[in-house]
């Protein structure tokens, strides 16, 4: 491996958290003036997956993110100068398959990663689905999806990537969707009454949340 492309999944995953973080703030937060965020939310989940998906294939090698590098015709070493100007990359529809086949990791939830691609294809196509849930699409491919590849590769939480100064809100709006996800160790909510979020969710979520949280269970409606 030429010497340019060494570190190049760090990198990538770099791209990965700062492009989560817009994805987190966009699915969350529809302030007045920011409704537009749900339009573009569905971009933001799918840049960050398509950046995660990357990052673990470059782990096994830099080489393998690229469709076309047999049409080089030299037997001179491929570099990073090369790829920037001549290599095309998988397709975001393709890369799963090529994780699976490249390092043997499975993307956890396909069907919500497929939604999210089809969500993303509208949107570059100018149209909205006005009858999709676009904030419970875009958090469960990030959460069923994104959320367990950079807990189990990499050792870190997706809650922990937006734009605010708090987790809270993340936390919360994840919480009154009941999804799932890697709850830091760390986690304190000072901003929410977390029972606010909980108080119309299954009892089975309710529980697993409270032990994940280290929170009092709520008693039932």
């Amino acid at each position: 491996m030429h010497e340019s492309l060494k570190g190049i999944s760090t990198r990538i995953l770099g791209l990965a958290t700062d492009a989560l973080k817009r994805a987190n703030t966009d699915a969350v937060y529809f302030d007045p003036g920011m409704e537009h965020r749900q339009s573009l939310a569905p971009l933001a989940a799918a840049h960050t997956g398509e950046l995660v998906l990357k990052a673990l294939i470059a782990k096994e090698h830099p080489l393998l993110l690229f469709k076309n590098i047999g049409e080089k015709t030299t037997d001179d070493e491929i570099d990073l100068d090369w790829l920037l100007k001549n290599g095309r990359t998988h397709d975001f529809s393709r890369l799963p398959s090529v994780l699976w086949a490249t390092s043997g990791i499975k993307v956890p939830n396909i069907e919500s990663y497929r939604r999210i691609a089809a969500l993303r294809n509208q949107i570059q196509h100018f149209v909205d689905d006005r009858d999709c849930d676009v904030q419970y699409a875009c958090l469960d491919f990030i959460y069923s999806n994104i959320d367990p590849l950079l807990s189990k590769h990499f050792g870190i939480a997706a809650c922990k990537f937006h734009e605010d100064q708090f987790d809270d809100y993340v936390i919360g709006c994840l919480l009154a969707h009941q999804i799932r996800f890697t709850v830091p160790t760390d986690t304190m909510l000072t901003e929410i009454d977390s029972n606010i979020y909980l108080q119309d969710c299954s009892q089975d979520y309710r529980i697993w949340a409270c032990t994940e949280l280290k929170l009092d269970l709520p008693p039932n409606n």
